[in-house]
């Protein structure tokens, strides 16, 4: 069987260990393909995580520049000129291209080497919305805004194939104008390695007798933010006084943003509530199987605000919290991939009603959710790697 091979341009790749570092990693790691990753060089990595590759080739190739700001030209350029140069070098070896959003200007160095070598297939993986992204115009001053539009725009014109991660990406994505191309675009979603878990003695309310639900990852300081639930808990509690004392809700991650620590600090029943420093990924992972819940929030966006009536994104937390095999509480939208995994697994989800999340949450704490945990094997990175597979080979003639 030919072992094809391709150039991919990933600013953001393992041993690395932020989200996106994770995201494009499994999802190549168990294909029959073999890849020279670019990708920017940062401060702390785990080599460990390489060890999970297995049928993959996997040679990274690291780029140094002022890595902590992304955002600027001259980051980007240093990128740019590397990969470009490294592709001259050795165009002769590449079946494919491959490119990963994250971060947005990986596509503009693939569009310029398709320039250069048209019957090279490019295929492109968009981790995200760009243009229609609904979190953009709550950061002011937002850099390179335009330019990211425009690359966006001119990969899904000039790609072979377009990769997305759920339904209600690609149809925004490829509304109006854009939906001629919709015959390029694959849906493959995110995934989670079950050997990474490696199993714990004793969950953590061991000790104390007390539900812990948790939330590892990021907030934002609006429209995904800690309030709802902590309006919640303080409802719960309102209503059934005697469940102070059952449950902790903790928070792992990066400190939280202003308005989330005043809503905490105005709570009757602050001590509920815990906010923790971030973890490691193999921490946060062990952490996932000593939960007895795990707690997802998406963006809760409307139309009046943000013009959109789902939530168009497919958070990679939530196929972390799959391989830990434990119950999944969400506040998010009705509408959106989050909704539709969670419902089809047998959990439960919230919208922004306090009342409506409080009795979801009190529905955890009684552990009256019995997930279908065997559903959660469809997003195993075994089983996405076909999918990426079948799609490279599918535009390499």
């Amino acid at each position: 069987m030919t072992k094809y091979k391709g150039l991919a341009i990933s600013w953001f790749f393992a041993p690395y260990q932020g989200s996106a570092d994770f995201d494009f990693f499994k999802r190549i790691k168990d294909t029959n393909l073999e890849f020279d990753v670019v990708q920017i060089k940062r401060d702390q990595k785990d080599l460990s995580l390489l060890d999970y590759i297995t049928n993959a080739k996997i040679n990274r190739l690291e780029v140094e520049t002022e890595h902590k700001e992304p955002r600027t030209a001259k980051t980007r350029d240093d990128f740019k000129k590397y990969a470009l140069d490294y592709f001259e070098k050795n165009n002769q070896k590449f079946d494919f291209i491959i490119s990963h959003s994250n971060e947005v200007p990986s596509h503009a160095i693939a569009y310029e080497i398709k320039q250069r070598k048209k019957d090279l297939p490019w295929i492109a993986y968009f981790g995200d919305l760009i243009k229609m992204n609904p979190y953009i115009k709550y950061i002011p001053g937002y850099p390179l805004v335009q330019e990211d539009n425009t690359t966006e725009q001119t990969t899904i014109e000039s790609a072979d194939l377009i990769i997305l991660n759920n339904e209600y990406q690609k149809e925004l994505m490829f509304s109006g104008a854009n939906e001629q191309y919709i015959h390029k675009a694959v849906v493959i979603p995110h995934c989670y390695e079950p050997k990474m878990y490696k199993g714990v003695d004793k969950p953590l309310s061991w000790a104390d007798g007390k539900f812990r639900l948790l939330h590892l990852g990021t907030l934002y300081h609006t429209k995904r933010t800690a309030e709802p639930i902590l309006k919640a808990v303080d409802r719960l509690i309102q209503i059934y006084p005697h469940y102070k004392n059952k449950f902790i809700v903790e928070f792992y991650g990066g400190a939280p943003y202003t308005h989330d620590i005043s809503v905490h600090a105005f709570m009757k029943n602050r001590n509920q509530v815990v906010f923790q420093d971030s973890v490691s990924y193999n921490e946060s992972l062990n952490l996932m199987q000593r939960a007895d819940a795990l707690l997802l929030i998406d963006g809760l966006f409307n139309e009046a605000e943000d013009g959109l009536s789902v939530n168009p994104f497919f958070a990679g937390k939530l196929t972390d919290y799959m391989g830990a095999k434990k119950p999944i509480m969400a506040v998010t939208m009705d509408k959106g991939p989050s909704a539709d995994i969670l419902k089809a697994s047998g959990n439960v989800i919230a919208d922004d009603k306090t009342d409506r999340i409080a009795y979801v949450l009190k529905k955890y704490i009684d552990q009256k959710v019995m997930p279908d945990y065997s559903y959660y094997e469809n997003y195993t990175c075994d089983n996405v790697a076909q999918q990426m597979q079948q799609a490279i080979e599918s535009v390499i003639k």
